[in-house]
């Protein structure tokens, strides 16, 4: 986002934010603060909420594919570049 100035770059990043925020708030999803003693103390304890609200690991799951397929298109992208292009190698020039 540098082409289109420092200020325009970080009115975009408050932007997603606000964004951001309205989304979480729609999302009508609230923490309960205390335990039930009842519960084990397990190694996945602190995840039960997380596995136990369908939305939550939904969303999780989503994020999850999303950021695991820009990897792959970043390296796809590489021999794009260098092969289908036929741009060879990238000199670095100082």
């Amino acid at each position: 986002m540098g082409w289109i100035g420092s200020r325009n770059a970080l009115l975009a990043d408050a932007a997603s934010y606000a964004l951001l925020a309205l989304v979480v708030m729609a999302s009508r999803l609230r923490r309960k603060p205390q335990r039930d003693d009842q519960e084990e103390e397990t190694l996945f304890a602190d995840y039960l909420p997380l596995l136990r609200n369908r939305r939550l690991m939904v969303v999780t799951g989503a994020l999850s594919l999303e950021v695991f397929a820009t990897a792959i298109a970043d390296v796809a992208f590489v021999f794009l570049v260098m092969v289908t292009l036929g741009a060879g190698r990238p000199r670095l020039e100082c």
